[in-house]
């Protein structure tokens, strides 16, 4: 089998196999908290001057972003969401 063959039978194995995620009917887990690191663009690092102009050293920086992530039991699909919602749990009397 040649690299191009085994290249069309991958690409037709990976189709057949999104195909089957598609197709699930999902059943989630619970929800995990999951936060995300992202790199953030700020001027710390200075200036730099170039004759009379002065540019920003570009300098990044580690966020965490809130996200929660919640994976399929039968097909392994992994969902990530960033909004939340509040939810009532309880209630107590008012007087």
């Amino acid at each position: 089998m040649n690299s191009s063959n085994r290249i069309s039978d991958l690409r037709k194995q990976i189709e057949a196999e999104e195909s089957k995620i598609k197709s699930c009917v999902h059943v989630f887990k619970d929800p995990v908290f999951d936060p995300e690191t992202i790199k953030v663009q700020d001027d710390r690092a200075g200036y730099e001057t170039h004759g009379v102009d002065r540019w920003p050293v570009p300098s990044y920086h580690d966020e965490t972003k809130n996200r929660w992530s919640r994976e399929c039991n039968k097909c392994g699909l992994k969902q990530y969401t960033y909004t939340q919602e509040p939810v009532v749990s309880a209630y107590k009397p008012k007087f």
